[in-house]
């Protein structure tokens, strides 16, 4: 399979209503908010966007990271299925 494959796929996972992979050059804006979060006294969760009422979270696997909108959560093993994916969208490059 080739990544628009692996991500059309990902798409028809239960509970899954969105997915896309962030670009390289976007990540560093995302890790720069996960990194403000603690100076601003937030601790160091997770963070979560939303896009209008619909949250957005997000999976790093090494080198990729996706951004993910669910029906109102992962279903069970979708999310350890989404890890995969990443990794495997990293090894093809």
């Amino acid at each position: 399979m080739n990544p628009d494959e692996i991500m059309q796929r990902s798409r028809a996972l239960p509970g899954m209503r969105n997915i896309a992979r962030v670009a390289a050059q976007d990540m560093a804006t995302i890790e720069s908010l996960k990194s403000l979060l603690p100076n601003l006294g937030f601790g160091t969760g997770g963070l979560k966007l939303y896009a209008g009422a619909v949250p957005l979270e997000f999976i790093r696997e090494g080198p990729v990271l996706l951004a993910v909108q669910t029906d109102g959560g992962f279903a069970p093993g979708v999310r350890e299925t989404l890890m995969i994916v990443a990794r495997e969208l990293g090894r093809l490059g």
